[in-house]
This record gives structure tokens, C-alpha cells and sequence, in this order.
């Protein structure tokens, strides 16, 4: 037979026969049902066998009182069954709970040291040195201990080399704050104020650059956060997303702008005499209303917080240019006069659009409102004035598109369709004519 059965055909025959085999299944702590029902038995079993029939009494009378007398110590029997199972269930748990409180190594984040802690404690217990994070943290790999990380010293302000263990366990002289932060990816792009070398003070309008260049010239250049340790602590990602967002902005901005300019442009050009009195420009700009007031009222609808402290700075930024003609006397004559302050919430609104497409997410200064409006001033002669427009169109466009071409990395020729009327506009306002165009920069009396 087993050597049949050794054969495939006639083994896989033989088993599909047979019935399946039950397997037995062991309780686990205390006794099985079968083995209680046959404890409880066994004092009537036990009364039964030593039974003896009394003198004058029946056979059945004998049994009777046997199967009573085997009754009598029953409940005994039952207290001493569930005083097992009590036992075996506390060992049970005892058992479960020695599973879970099992030691672990780890390192302790506040010491240095690898000690062995239960999972409770490794799950409870706070740093008493950085209370925002846990005491006991995974012991690192014996692998990428070895291997040094890059990172930045926040003591020597400087960028180093460190083992993992260290970043997790070197504090400052304050015992609570890391010394060594993680550089992350050193091509990520971040914003910055660079230093001007003759005044050593920040230029206060931020630039996209990369960390590699904040951290190789930290001479040069301010994160916005306000230095690079509160820059590199900043998370990537956000980082990330927030430089693409104020990209995009900036784009729609100075889309917008190029407009106003080409628009502003072309009313002067087609409105006849120009004399260069405030009078014939603020008649142009307020030709504009429509146009700015749309640009306006967009910037309001997508942040309300942002927009009011860039409006209030426009807004603030021209009455210290009505009142102090250090920045740019021309400017002040012309928003002095009569006419220019009967138009005034135009001109706000045109350098607001103009140091908007600029600056799209910071606050403005005296200095950028100046600028914006730094061809008004120059309004007494019309080729001047046309040329100062080119030269504000050309910055707002020309730096919205290298900045958008720096966070995502594209060519001039992979930027989207839809910024197809800015490029052209960059274009003409870089002397170059658009096919189709009704104005040539060429033909203007510059």
C-alpha cells in the first residue's frame, strides 16, 4: 500500500476519499469544556463506584442516594473549577501584559545614550529638553550612523558635517535647541533680501535664490525668515509650494500691468498735444479707472489680509512722497498739483498695480511706490515719459518671468500658452515689435 500510495496518480486518488481530518484544537489557560464537564462528574462517578446497598434498602434506593450523597460536593467542585479559570485568566493577562511591556532599545534623546525602555514609555515620554518631542527615539541604523549627514552648526553658523546620533543629541549652551539642523536639498529655492556691500543693511525687496547660495554667501544674503536657521527649519515643502504660488501671481500681476502700460501708453499717444502738465497726464491715468479698478478689486478677491497692507503701504508711501521731495522732487510737484489730487485714488491705484507686479507677496516701501511712479515725474516731456513707461513695463515683466522661470525650472519656450501675452509684451517693451501689434517701439518719439 505505501508503495502505491508513493506513486502521484494513486495518492491524490486515495486522498479526495478520505474525509477531512479534524484537528484537535488545545485550550489555551484554564480547563476545555469537555474537561470541566468530567470534573463536575467525577464526585457522582466517584459515590457511585463505592456505593453500598443498607440493609432493607432497594437497589435503586441505593443508587439514589449515592448519585445525592456524589451531589453534595458538587458546588465545591464547581468553586474550585472557576477559582482555576480566575488563576489561568490572570496568568493570561499577566502573560499579555509582560509581552507588551517588554523592553526595547532605544536612544535617549535628552543623555545620548541607548538604554532599554517599555513601549509605555517609549510612547509617553516628552524630551526635557525639547518638550514638543519624545525622549526615546529609535536607536539609528549601525549603517547611517556611520555616515555623516550635512548639516548647518548653529553655534559656529556655519555648514558642517555631522553623524545622525549627533544632530539628535547636540544642543546650544540653552540645553533646549538643536545645534545641528538638517540642510535638506540645498537646490531648493527660497527667498532672500540681499545685503547691499557699501551699507551692509538688507535691500528691502526679497529675490528667489537657492539654498546653496544663502548658505555659500551668507555675506550676501537674509532669508526672509530672518537668518538660515529659521530658513532651513522651514518645511520643503511648503517652502516649495509657496515660491511656486507667488511665482504664478507674480506672472498674473505683471500680465495685468503690461497691460495698464500698453493701454496708458497708447492713450497718450493718440490723445494728441501732450504738454507735460499734470493735468494731460492725470486725464490719461484716469482713462485707466476701469482697467485699474478690475486689477484692484482682483488682488482683493484672492488675499483680503495681503492686499490691505500692500494698498495701505501705496496709500502711505505717496503722502510721505507729497510731503518729502528727497525721494524724487518731480514726483512731488506733479501729486502736488491740482489735478492730481482730485484723481488721487487712480494714481494710488496705478502704483499699487505697478509695485504689485514687482513685489507680489511682500510689503511695499517708499522707495518701491517711488519707483513705480518714477516716470510720472518725468511727464514734462512726452519722450521721456513714453520711455520711462517702457523702462517700468520692462522691469515688471522681465523679472516675473525669470523669477518663474528659476522656481520651475523652465526655458523661455516651455513657459504655459496662457502667458503668451506677457512674453510679447516683455518683448516690446524690450524694443522688439509684435506681429500684429498696432504700436512699434520703434516709432515712438523716444
Amino acid at each position: 500500500m505505501d508503495k502505491v500510495l508513493m506513486r502521484p496518480l494513486f495518492r491524490d486518488a486515495y486522498l479526495k476519499k478520505q474525509k477531512k481530518v479534524e484537528v484537535k484544537k488545545f485550550n489555551v489557560g484554564g480547563f476545555s469544556q469537555i474537561e470541566k464537564r468530567n470534573l463536575l462528574l467525577t464526585p457522582i462517578t466517584s459515590a457511585l463506584l463505592q456505593a453500598r446497598k443498607a440493609p432493607g434498602e432497594s437497589e435503586l434506593g441505593a443508587v439514589f442516594r449515592s448519585v445525592g450523597k456524589g451531589l453534595e460536593s458538587l458546588p465545591s467542585t464547581q468553586l474550585a473549577i472557576k477559582k482555576m479559570d480566575m488563576a489561568a485568566a490572570e496568568a493570561e493577562a499577566d502573560r499579555k501584559e509582560k509581552k507588551i511591556a517588554s523592553s526595547k532599545k532605544v536612544l535617549d534623546s535628552d543623555t545620548g545614550n541607548v538604554v532599554f525602555k517599555t513601549e509605555e514609555d517609549i510612547q509617553t515620554t516628552m524630551s526635557t529638553k525639547n518638550p514638543d518631542r519624545m525622549r526615546f527615539v529609535p536607536v539609528p541604523d549601525a549603517q547611517k550612523a556611520q555616515k555623516p549627514m550635512k548639516v548647518y552648526d548653529t553655534v559656529n553658523e556655519t555648514e558642517v558635517f555631522a553623524l545622525p546620533s549627533q544632530v539628535m543629541t547636540s544642543f546650544k549652551d540653552d540645553g533646549k535647541s538643536p545645534r545641528f539642523v538638517p540642510v535638506g536639498n540645498v537646490d531648493q529655492i527660497v527667498k532672500a533680501y540681499k545685503i547691499d556691500q557699501t551699507s551692509g543693511e538688507a535691500i528691502p525687496k526679497p529675490i528667489f535664490v537657492s539654498k546653496k547660495e544663502v548658505l555659500a554667501n551668507p555675506e550676501l544674503y537674509q532669508p526672509v525668515e530672518g537668518n538660515i536657521e529659521m530658513m532651513l527649519k522651514v518645511d520643503e515643502v511648503k517652502l516649495d509650494k509657496k515660491a511656486k504660488q507667488d511665482a504664478k501671481n507674480q506672472m498674473l500681476a505683471a500680465d495685468d500691468v503690461a497691460r495698464i502700460i500698453r493701454r496708458l501708453e497708447k492713450d497718450i499717444m493718440e490723445g494728441g498735444a501732450f504738454t507735460g502738465a499734470a493735468a494731460d497726464l492725470v486725464g490719461n491715468i484716469s482713462g485707466l479707472t476701469g482697467f485699474l479698478d478690475q486689477f484692484v478689486n482682483k488682488q482683493s478677491n484672492q488675499d483680503k489680509t495681503l492686499f490691505s497692507q500692500q494698498y495701505r503701504d501705496a496709500q502711505e508711501a505717496i503722502e510721505v512722497l507729497l510731503k518729502d521731495d528727497t525721494y524724487n522732487a518731480k514726483l512731488t510737484r506733479f501729486l502736488n498739483a491740482p489735478e492730481s489730487q482730485a484723481a488721487k485714488t487712480s494714481i494710488v491705484n496705478l502704483a499699487y498695480a505697478i509695485a504689485k507686479a514687482r513685489e507680489p507677496g511682500g510689503r511695499f516701501s517708499v522707495p518701491d511706490i517711488e519707483l513705480a511712479l518714477r516716470s510720472i515725474g518725468e511727464s514734462s516731456n512726452k519722450a521721456t515719459f513714453l520711455a520711462g513707461l517702457k523702462r517700468t513695463g520692462l522691469e515688471a515683466t522681465e523679472r516675473a518671468i525669470k523669477d518663474y522661470e528659476k522656481i520651475f525650472n523652465v526655458t523661455r519656450e516651455d513657459l504655459p500658452i496662457k502667458y503668451k501675452e506677457l512674453i510679447d509684451n516683455y518683448g516690446y517693451f524690450g524694443g522688439f515689435e509684435i506681429e500684429g501689434d498696432e504700436l512699434d517701439p520703434d516709432k515712438l518719439p523716444l
